[in-house]
This record gives structure tokens, sequence and C-alpha cells, in this order.
């Protein structure tokens, strides 16, 4: 699901679903892109107060709520973040029900595993819990900063996992670090693609936040197998 088709364009993931269209990280944001064409969907996972693995991108609820709420996500347990309002009536979900909303719509999905986060084993070991089943090896890419994170949960799961990285991060030679920790896919920041994809070694190259049609195209020409952006609507009329 996550290689490119021969002859086809970039897969189109949706980044937190679609971002402002629709709150962040919501069901709704998730259905929408669906509708939009994803092919698809990103999203980042932390653990609640009771142990439940929730889609929250913050480590607290202060900017997804316009500052109504202030939480931190692991301080609060996962039915009240269920009820925190996010617009539109939206709340935080479960993970579960976003791989449920997915399978429906046939979607794949991106999890990234949050690393500002009170305990970095117990989002692994959460996450080992909620993708334990075989199908979800063909269904879902496990992603994060940490490949210390990457490194635990690929021992215990099949699940393909991909290392993420900024240009901040330029100076550590991710790519050689990818190589190292033999991940299946990379997942770079846009203004780290050059011209070719040799340094990816034959891995899936997912490039990230990628909401120009121009830009879109130039890296479809390139190569990549996908593009995650805040727009795949945009970008799905962009490509064909």
């Amino acid at each position: 699901m996550l290689r490119r088709r021969p002859g086809r364009p970039p897969n189109i993931i949706g980044h937190r679903g679609v971002r402002g269209a629709r709150p962040e990280n919501t069901l709704a944001a998730f259905e929408l892109a669906a509708s939009l064409g994803a092919d698809g969907v990103e999203l980042d996972v932390r653990v609640s107060r009771d142990g439940a693995l929730v889609v929250a991108h913050d480590p607290d609820l202060s900017r997804v709520s316009g500052g109504r709420d202030t939480r931190a996500v692991a301080d609060v347990e996962a039915d009240e973040l269920a009820r925190v309002e996010l617009g539109g009536g939206a709340g935080v979900p479960r993970l579960s029900e976003v791989l449920a909303l997915a399978r429906a719509r046939g979607l794949f999905v991106n999890v990234e595993m949050k690393r500002d986060v009170p305990d970095r084993r117990a989002v692994v070991r959460r996450t080992l819990e909620a993708l334990r089943e075989p199908r979800f090896a063909e269904r879902v890419v496990v992603s994060s900063f940490d490949p210390f994170m990457l490194e635990a949960f690929a021992l215990g799961s099949r699940v393909p996992v991909a290392l993420l990285f900024h240009r901040g991060q330029a100076h550590l030679r991710p790519w050689l670090v990818a190589r190292a920790l033999r991940v299946d896919a990379l997942h770079p920041e846009r203004t780290l693609i050059g011209r070719d994809l040799s340094a990816a070694a034959g891995r899936v190259v997912n490039v990230w936040t990628v909401n120009d049609p121009t830009e879109a195209r130039l890296l479809a020409d390139v190569g990549v197998d996908g593009l995650i952006t805040d727009v795949p609507g945009e970008l799905r009329a962009a490509l064909g």
C-alpha cells in the first residue's frame, strides 16, 4: 500500500486528516480526507491518563481547543478527551476508532508515535498492542522522529516503520541512520529532497508537508512514493 504504483502519481496522504477545513486529527478530518481522494492519512498518537492510545499532536489541549482547555493529554482519561470540544462537535478520538474508519474507507494509516511524552516506552507498548493483529501490517506504517522508539517497536511487530526527520537534523546524516536502523520507509521534510532519491536506497519515501501543487509535481517527477499534505483535495486535482 505504501509503494507508489507504476504509472501512477504519488500516494496522497492527508496530514492529520485535513487541516483547517476540519479540526485536525479528528474523525471528521479523516472522513473528509477520504472524500477528497486521499489514499491514506497521517496522525499522531499519545497515551491518555487511563492508558488508552489517543490521536493528538500537541502535548496539551490548548491550541486545538482554542484555549478553552489547557490540560495535558496525558492527564486526561480517554472518554473525557472524546468530549473535549475541538470544533463542530469533534473531540479527541482513540486510535482504534480511526483505524475502523480507515478500514471502511480503504485508507492506509501513518501512525506517528510522539516523543514529547511523559513515558516513551508506554507509547511504544500501547502502539504495539493496538496494532498486534496481522492485518495491520498491510494497512499501517508507524513513524517517529525517535530512532530508539522505532527500533523498540520494530522488534515486536511486522508493521512497517518509517524514520521521520527535518532539515534541522541534516547534520546528523539521517539517511545513513535510516540504513543502520533498516527502516522500511523514510519521511523527510520536503526541503531535504534533491534531484534524485539514491540516498533512500530503494526504501519508500513519503515527503512532508507538501501543500503547493507545483512542488507536488516536481516531487512526483523525482519519484517519491507519497506526499503528506494539509490539502489532499488540491493535490489530487493537480496530480490526477
